[in-house]
């Protein structure tokens, strides 16, 4: 966390508050306890009335909970501990600030165009339907006891959790494989001492499968406690768009709930390790390490619903649950394709599996393989570090000597570190789709993904050197944005996020639009590793002009940030005038040089793919290439062509084309995926 902590005063050249709440909030986020969360610092104190205090938020669209969060930060290298008493202060403050939210005293107090004003209208427009109220605090300390959830309470007839992520408990994240916090699910209360289950699976040292029968609930009463944190994040990401109620599994449970055993498909889930109890009525589940369900959210999510607002009984109702057993090393592989499979009858897209597409080994091996130039301080060439996989960064430093780390961490600072979801902000600002990317991180990059999945297929080598480069410059403006756009005296705090999308889509759209058709000159910047004084001039009078945009919505739409995500928010983005600034003539190159440049990186990428190619069918080795043929002749799923290309691939005398090395490689690939090759 304090490396990370590191990299953001790095980045924003000033940590402070704000900038701890931001990080906070993607921690929260990789550790799946967030999704998409938005920073609104409030805090109100007046003599006679109660102290308000806020510091983000996440509306849960999956389980339907309100998650707010206040943190607290010392700043100091060695902090003292947190203290049980300075722990209620702060909760006292963040409930007191969703109960007057309710009330109606926060949007009356506060300014229209202010992130609090629209947060307290939020929470009073959804009180309805909210299914209850996740509190956390956040704390660069220690906390002094190691309880780190509290009992909960009510506000406005909703359950009230308190969780605390201290500095520790950060910390026990990171550390984890999944990155998640440790979530054990204990069965051991329910009749006979758990769960009866079936073995589903021959003797193997890396998987384990049973059948189980889960009461309703029990799977109700266990989604309630951990809401979408107990979705697999695909699982996650389809509820969160399709709604959680079915309509068909609410009548099954209002009107033949002893039949939803027969009807319905049931669940399946993964967990790391289980407890298997014999007993005289079977063996029994008693309890499940890092338990997620990959396929079946909506029955789930329709479970709690059912007897949350329909006030049905679901002591009659039975669900078929089919439960994988994958250890820790493995299930980074495995649960996305057991995922994937298993949705692969459903409405769950590719877009959604999208976050293990070759597109992102291709973008990572381009980050490993390009230098980019030394910026003019220094005199050493660096990497731009892709994070294919959460953590990997962090994996590589693991890895390296003390001596090895230095030279690492010089030539792939942290401040160049690349997500994923980094990637989608970039790409889809500059697609001029800023209104995606204010939907939040989730929904933006399945956006993305439906894109890059139709470009991927109409023609992979779309993505070479030169889109990485550009990917590259589009991440420079954009973070030169968030540091700028603090530091502006018209800005007054809140949609920071907003404006930079906005701003970067608009800067798009402005030479885009040019009437002498040039372009901007990518390769200067490329060159020169940082924003020239002429485009940060630029960006910054753009950015004035979509602060302008954002904070006056259209007449009937009170909340900013909810204006933020229509389209209408860019149309009139669109439609604002913002002049180029006299010396910006410097940043633009002619269309052809422009068009030339993408040829060029194209060809290249054709070439570089093809000795790709080449190089894995040779490491693959003949041995496993005639051991591929034998399976899959045996399993009859190959063509006579594809017969063929194995047949020549397992002569050891033979070269292959760069041709038939690519169709080789996706043979490959498809037959792994299939299980016929693992």
């Amino acid at each position: 966390m304090l490396a990370r902590a590191t990299v953001r005063a790095s980045a924003d050249k000033n940590l402070g508050y704000a900038a701890f709440v931001e990080l906070c909030g993607e921690l929260l986020e990789e550790a799946e306890e967030f999704s998409d969360f938005t920073p609104c610092f409030f805090r109100h104190s007046k003599s006679g009335s109660r102290k308000l205090s806020v510091d983000g938020y996440a509306f849960d669209e999956a389980d339907q909970s309100a998650r707010m969060m206040v943190a607290d930060f010392s700043g100091e290298e060695v902090p003292g501990n947190l203290t049980g008493v300075e722990a209620r202060k702060l909760f006292s403050e963040l409930q007191a600030f969703v109960e007057e939210s309710l009330a109606g005293t926060v949007a009356e107090m506060s300014e229209e165009s202010s992130p609090e004003h629209g947060l307290a209208r939020d929470l009073r427009a959804r009180a309805a339907e909210t299914s209850r109220y996740r509190l956390y605090l956040a704390s660069d300390r220690p906390l002094s006891t190691t309880i780190k959830d509290w009992p909960a309470g009510v506000i406005g007839g909703r359950t009230v959790e308190f969780h605390i992520w201290d500095l520790s408990r950060f910390h026990r994240a990171h550390l984890s494989r999944s990155g998640r916090d440790e979530l054990v699910i204990d069965f051991s209360s329910l009749p006979f001492g758990g769960l009866p289950c079936l073995p589903a699976s021959m003797s193997s040292d890396s998987y384990e499968g049973y059948l189980c029968v889960i009461p309703g609930t029990a799977l109700a009463d266990i989604y309630d406690k951990h809401g979408s944190r107990l979705l697999e994040g695909n699982v996650r990401a389809f509820l969160s768009t399709t709604g959680k109620v079915n309509k068909g599994i609410q009548q099954t449970l209002q009107r033949e709930p002893e039949m939803f055993f027969a009807y319905n498909n049931g669940i399946a889930a993964t967990a790391s390790s289980v407890l298997i109890s014999e007993t005289t009525h079977g063996q029994r589940v008693v309890s499940a390490a890092d338990f997620q369900i990959v396929n079946g959210g909506q029955t789930t999510a329709s479970m709690s619903y059912a007897r949350r607002k329909g006030d049905l009984d679901l002591s009659d109702v039975l669900v078929q649950m089919k439960l994988s057993v994958v250890d820790d090393e493995r299930a980074g592989t495995f649960i996305p394709l057991i995922s994937r499979f298993s949705n692969s009858q459903n409405k769950v897209s590719d877009a959604d599996f999208f976050a293990n597409h070759e597109f992102h080994r291709r973008i990572e091996k381009i980050s490993r393989r390009l230098r980019a130039p030394a910026k003019k301080a220094t005199q050493v060439e660096s990497f731009w570090f892709y994070e294919r996989a959460r953590g990997q960064y962090a994996v590589e430093l693991g890895r390296l000597s003390v001596g090895e780390r230095r030279r690492f961490e010089i030539e792939s600072p942290r401040e160049q570190i690349i997500t994923k979801t980094d990637l989608a902000k970039f790409e889809n600002s500059w697609r001029q789709l800023p209104h995606e990317v204010s939907r939040g991180a989730q929904k933006n990059f399945i956006r993305f993904a439906e894109h890059i999945t139709a470009e991927w297929e109409r023609d992979p080598e779309l993505f070479h050197d030169e889109y990485f480069r550009q990917l590259v410059v589009k991440a420079l403006m954009f973070r030169a944005l968030e540091r700028i756009v603090p530091k502006e005296d018209w800005y007054d705090g809140g949609y920071r996020a907003n404006i930079v999308t906005f701003s970067l889509a608009k800067f798009a759209h402005m030479v885009e639009n040019r009437a002498d058709a040039s372009k901007f000159n990518f390769q200067k910047t490329w060159k020169a590793q940082e924003i020239s004084t002429v485009l940060l001039e630029q960006l910054r009078l753009i950015a004035r002009a979509a602060y302008g945009v954002i904070i006056r919505p259209e007449a009937g739409i009170q909340n900013v940030t909810e204006w933020c995500k229509k389209e209408l928010a860019w149309q009139r983005m669109k439609s604002t005038h913002v002049s180029f600034t006299a010396d910006f003539e410097g940043e633009l190159v002619a269309s052809e040089e422009a068009v030339s440049a993408r040829r060029s990186a194209k060809s290249e990428a054709r070439i570089d793919a093809g000795l790709d190619a080449l190089r894995e069918v040779m490491a693959f080795g003949t041995d496993n290439w005639t051991k591929l043929r034998q399976h899959s002749v045996a399993a009859k799923v190959t063509t006579p062509s594809e017969d063929g290309l194995l047949r020549v691939a397992s002569n050891p005398k033979w070269l292959p084309t760069d041709r038939q090395a690519k169709e080789l490689m996706k043979l490959l690939l498809r037959l792994r995926s299939e299980g016929t090759w693992q």
